[in-house]
């Protein structure tokens, strides 16, 4: 029994799309809450908006970036999978 599902023929190595996906989203939605806090808390307080940039910063480089790392990860595994197959398959035509 054959099945169409694409997922069959992947790489075991290969990454969970769906999950990249809804780690991406859920990094986009909490910095999205968190810039939204920080920029009322910011103009609540009637201070500069340089206080904004740097909890911007601090949002990215605690949040949004340790949350993106694995999808940087699983792009960079999929970009060498390919090469390989790239590879592979010109080897083989090579031969032929």
């Amino acid at each position: 029994m054959t099945t169409d599902d694409p997922t069959d023929e992947l790489h075991p190595a290969a990454p969970d799309t769906f999950a990249l996906r809804r780690r991406v989203l859920l990094a986009g939605v909490l910095t999205l809450g968190l810039f939204l806090a920080s920029s009322v808390v910011t103009f609540t307080l009637d201070v500069s908006s340089v206080w904004l940039l740097l909890a911007m910063l601090v949002i990215f480089f605690a949040v949004t970036r340790p949350l993106m790392s694995p999808v940087f990860q699983a792009l960079r595994l999929r970009r060498r999978l390919a090469f390989q197959a790239f590879l592979q398959m010109r080897e083989e035509q090579d031969r032929d």
